[in-house]
């Protein structure tokens, strides 16, 4: 058996179009070290298990397809992905991208040079049918502690929400507790995740190196679906953040979640526009205030019961 240092997982759904990209990226690596792909495959109607199976068939060693009979939804799928990785470090990617060809070669140096929990990189946003790409601009080399990587992180700057720009340590990722977003309706899951992981980090690397092609032409992920509900979506997951922090007794992180709260809102706003434009009710514009105020009055016990969003809180945590 192979040695295996980092554990790729990639969560599929109808990817089958941008899948043969993705795989053959990971294939590409030049990381000499030993790695992994899981493939978490919730159930598809458009090829997606066969491509999978057909490169399984063809990297016995490399690709391990984990293939549930129900679907799970993407935070779901990858958790088991993890709890079954071998790696000593785990890293992300999404069915419709793609890898540079270096990508885990510069990450696993710069956490291993660093002895750090995380290392998070820039990257390329392509878009339009020629694929023309561009460097996402805010990025950075730098070494933060906690309060500064959750300072950044919420700046939504050179930390950004998306799993796929990071190389976590494993346990890290197994940690308790934690949060794991796991209905297929979720939203913004990813930023939940990552929200309560680098709350544990000591130890966080950004790199400006751009490692990663997000693929912003490809239009079948749940966050492109027409939908009326995202402003309290995302209202939810800020719930969430902020009952993880009290919860855990974690004073730094709150403090650094209300500073950044006016971010929250340009988020929040944001979405609610577009709820707006695909038709929302009345007095669901009325629940999003609501829930905001309450939200952000860190000075009183967050309302659960009777909210939008006490479902979510009341499954989300894994102790």
């Amino acid at each position: 058996m192979k040695n295996i240092a980092i554990s790729i997982v990639m969560p599929v759904y109808n990817n089958a179009s941008t899948l043969r990209r993705a795989l053959d990226s990971v294939l590409a690596q030049d990381f000499e070290e030993g790695f992994e792909l899981i493939c978490a495959i919730d159930p598809c109607a458009d090829g997606s298990y066969e491509i999978l199976k057909e490169y399984e068939s063809a990297h016995p060693e490399t690709i391990v397809v984990l293939a549930p009979k129900e679907r799970l939804g993407t935070a779901l799928s990858r958790q088991k992905a993890i709890e079954m990785a071998r790696g000593e470090y785990v890293y992300f990617i999404d069915g419709d991208d793609a890898l540079r060809k270096d990508c885990l070669s510069v990450l696993y140096r710069a956490i291993k040079r660093e002895n750090a929990d995380v290392v998070n990189c820039a990257f390329y946003v392509v878009y339009g049918k020629k694929n023309k790409k561009f460097i996402y601009p805010f990025r950075r080399n730098a070494t933060l502690n906690k309060k500064a990587a959750l300072n950044s992180f919420y700046m939504d700057a050179c930390i950004r929400g998306f799993m796929w720009t990071k190389l976590y340590r494993k346990e890290i990722l197994l940690s308790t507790p934690r949060v794991i977003l796991a209905s297929t309706k979720d939203m913004f899951e990813d930023q939940a995740l990552n929200a309560t992981l680098l709350a544990k980090c000591d130890k966080v690397i950004l790199l400006a190196k751009p490692l990663y092609y997000y693929y912003k032409n490809v239009s079948t992920s749940l966050s492109t679906v027409k939908r009326t509900d995202r402003a309290m979506r995302h209202i939810g997951v800020f719930a969430v953040q902020r009952t993880f922090y009290e919860k855990t007794g974690d004073q730094i992180a709150l403090k650094v979640f209300k500073k950044h709260l006016y971010r929250a809102k340009w988020s929040v706003n944001f979405d609610l526009r577009i709820d707006k434009k695909h038709g929302c009710s009345k007095d669901y514009i009325a629940h999003v205030k609501q829930a905001w105020k309450d939200l952000k009055n860190l000075k009183k016990p967050l309302p659960i019961e009777g909210r939008d969003y006490e479902e979510l809180l009341n499954r989300c945590f894994i102790s």
